[in-house]
């Protein structure tokens, strides 16, 4: 769970950073309040954001959805820090897709977005625009396979979003495998990635999450119970609740003849364990993720 991998992988949304390009699926309707964590996230820290819906979306009715997990949208609609588009409108005056031009129209995109002194930019983009516009199919698997430029500089973030009923299972597994990052379900989600000798918790650990999250660690306790090393994985979880920071310490407490447990995580959640404790565990050891 190091190196490259750590780039890699499930991520929830409120983790997306610039440079990264992220898969999710959903069926029937989108997950609102995943767009909504992932416009705010942008908006906050300066940066400018696209949205562009299901073509036969209604652009009021997704900027309700918005507002529902936030205040008024107008100031920042009416200076251009949030626009609503389409993938016609993107690649406009040419609205036949090719990989090279919507590429192009990206780059002039986030160029302008620099231009006026924000931080980046970041788009959402519902892929049922591939229907609409009569797409192959195929030149949007290489677009996806092929688009790693359009991230490199770190001043560009997109969510591709598939509808499940839209495209062939096969078609999906491609495409979630082009991509680097795939999302929780949404803001709240909590996921336990069990490997030999450790566990990845993505996501969010709090009251609601709080019985998933101890069977989660007693799983990784047991799992671990004669390999001498645990590595508890925290660098994808966006929260942390004091109730289950102090879970954890006590599951390690009845762990002591488990040998070293080496949980990661940031600085604050560091601090949070810390002052909960940690120091007098020995054989537990905090590594912050840079």
């Amino acid at each position: 769970m190091a190196g490259e991998a750590m780039r890699r992988g499930t991520l929830p949304v409120q983790r997306l950073r610039a440079g990264d390009h992220a898969f999710c699926r959903y069926t029937e309707r989108p997950r609102w309040d995943l767009v909504a964590a992932y416009a705010w996230s942008g908006l906050a820290r300066g940066e400018k954001v696209i949205i562009c819906p299901a073509p036969q979306a209604d652009r009021d009715t997704v900027r309700e959805r918005l507002e529902e997990h936030g205040p008024s949208l107008d100031h920042v609609c009416a200076r251009g820090q949030l626009v609503f588009a389409s993938m016609g409108m993107l690649l406009h005056p040419d609205d036949r897709f090719t990989p090279t031009r919507q590429w192009r129209r990206l780059q002039e995109e986030i160029a302008g977005a620099l231009a006026k002194r924000y931080a980046g930019l970041r788009t959402y983009i519902d892929m049922r625009w591939v229907a609409d516009l009569g797409a192959d199919v195929e030149e949007v698997m290489a677009r996806e396979k092929n688009t790693a430029h359009l991230f490199a500089a770190r001043s560009y973030s997109e969510i591709c979003a598939y509808d499940t009923s839209a495209f062939e299972p096969a078609v999906l597994d491609a495409m979630h495998a082009a991509h680097p990052h795939d999302l929780l379900d949404g803001p709240g989600a909590l996921r336990a990635l069990h490997a030999a000798g450790a566990v990845r918790l993505i996501g969010e650990a709090d009251m609601a999450t709080q019985i998933d999250w101890i069977s989660a660690l007693r799983e990784a306790f047991k799992r671990s119970a004669h390999d001498g090393h645990l590595v508890v994985d925290l660098s994808r979880l966006h929260f942390l609740s004091v109730g289950c920071a102090s879970d954890l310490l006590s599951l390690a407490t009845d762990a002591h003849r488990h040998g070293r447990i080496e949980v990661r995580l940031d600085r604050d959640k560091a601090r949070l364990l810390v002052g909960l404790g940690s120091r007098y565990l020995n054989h537990v050891v905090l590594t912050e993720d840079s």
